[in-house]
């Protein structure tokens, strides 16, 4: 789990808390066996996401949030998998309150990460206007030059 200083206080922490404790619950395996296990059950628990380790490793340390919750989800299931537990179980099952389910809170916390992340995107500056276009000659030939003002004492022709 990273410290705070790595990651501070906020939603994307407390993403990573959540998914920290199924981490832990699991035995903290290796993060090839977590990516093996999520393509050994890919079909038979109908997953549609998968990760790399390199992902596996970048969203247990707050890294990265990965934008599809598929990619999530498959962590999620191989972490509970390796655990032996169901991600559908009730995450506070003394709460008779709250009825989450493991899979449940994640994605709330997931979404929270995204949601505040879509408020702090930064603005692009305003296009800037075009250039007006260029006054046309009298004759109408777009090619030509448009003659010298008559008030400047400025001449294209070399002195000599």
């Amino acid at each position: 789990m990273p410290t705070k200083a790595e990651l501070p206080e906020g939603p994307r922490r407390e993403f990573v808390e959540e998914l920290f404790t199924h981490y832990r619950e699991a035995g903290r395996p290796p993060l090839r066996t977590i990516a093996r296990w999520i393509q050994e059950n890919w079909e038979a628990r109908s997953l549609r996401g998968t990760a790399s380790t390199e992902t596996i490793r970048r969203t247990l340390t707050g890294t990265v949030v990965p934008r599809n919750w598929s990619t999530v989800e498959a962590i999620l299931e191989a972490l509970c998998g390796l655990a032996g537990r169901d991600p559908g179980e009730d995450r506070w099952p003394d709460d008779n309150w709250v009825n989450y389910s493991f899979k449940d809170e994640l994605k709330k916390r997931w979404n929270s990460v995204l949601d505040h992340y879509e408020t702090e995107l930064p603005t692009l500056p305003p296009r800037p206007s075009p250039p007006a276009p260029a006054p046309r000659s009298s004759f109408g030939d777009p090619w030509a030059t448009a003659p010298a003002p008559t008030s400047s004492r400025f001449d294209d022709e070399p002195p000599f």
